[in-house]
């Protein structure tokens, strides 16, 4: 069964709810078409080769879904070997620009959720576990709560990965980077700033909050899903722009941009 149908139903609600991430969101879409051809073609695929085909058989129709849904056109591909370098460097863990870091991933996003991830990623030297992903190694991306049926209750706390998007558990307490005590700088049901809130008093995102660091000043976003179970937290972190410029504002630097680099 595909991955992504509830990715796509969230992505279309929230496109329908929130005027301001719609140009996000409808990008978002037209990666989701480009992700579920790639997942399906690529689980006949050897992880260990997953950048050479990824750069033939997915980059070609990421560049052409950005360039029609995107803030800006893209340049047709024409070096194929230099997309596979650009893939497998992401695959390796190094530091890319942020232009080469949004086609990486939006390309590698479809394979990675196919194939064996860990053995696509053998290349990152970076550690499993802990504040890295058990699979791949990757940076998180965002944290989430589950859903303990219980509103006054949150469940355990989760990260996602940046790279495959799996997800394992880590404290409650700690922050995602560099593993201090966090902080938790802004929430729109607690005392204190309105960012986000709608005119009417309501808030705008009920189960979001900013989990940020004074040790790092680095943050992520948390997506409670026993606020909203129908929650997708990579859609709804998308979604959650004023939190992003609300952190910007206040000095805060994300762990690591979403897909679309924010």
């Amino acid at each position: 069964m595909s991955p992504w149908a509830a990715p796509r139903q969230r992505a279309e609600t929230l496109r329908e709810r929130y005027e301001f991430a719609e140009e996000v969101l409808t990008l978002y879409l037209a990666l989701l078409e480009v992700w579920e051809q790639a997942w399906d073609a690529a689980r006949a695929e050897r992880p260990d080769i997953i950048a050479r085909w990824a750069a033939r058989q997915v980059f070609p129709a990421v560049v052409a879904a950005t360039s029609a849904h995107g803030p800006k056109p893209l340049p047709p591909v024409t070096d194929l070997g230099a997309a596979e370098e650009l893939l497998a460097a992401w695959l390796a863990g190094e530091e890319l620009v942020p232009l080469e870091r949004y086609l990486a991933r939006a390309t590698l996003r479809g394979p990675l959720e196919a194939v064996d991830a860990g053995a696509a990623c053998a290349g990152d030297p970076a550690p499993r576990g802990d504040r890295r992903c058990p699979r791949c190694g990757g940076p998180p991306q965002l944290s989430f709560r589950s859903d303990t049926g219980d509103r006054l209750v949150s469940g355990r706390r989760m990260l996602q990965c940046a790279r495959c998007a799996d997800s394992w558990s880590y404290s409650g307490s700690a922050c995602a980077h560099c593993g201090a005590t966090r902080q938790t700088v802004y929430a729109e049901r607690r005392d204190g700033p309105v960012v986000g809130r709608k005119a009417d008093g309501d808030e705008t995102f009920p189960h979001l909050r900013v989990e940020a660091c004074a040790t790092c000043a680095r943050y992520l976003i948390d997506i409670d899903l026993g606020r909203d179970p129908g929650a997708v937290p990579e859609v709804d972190e998308l979604a959650a722009l004023p939190l992003d410029l609300y952190a910007a504002e206040h000095g805060l630097s994300k762990i690591t941009p979403n897909v679309v680099g924010v």
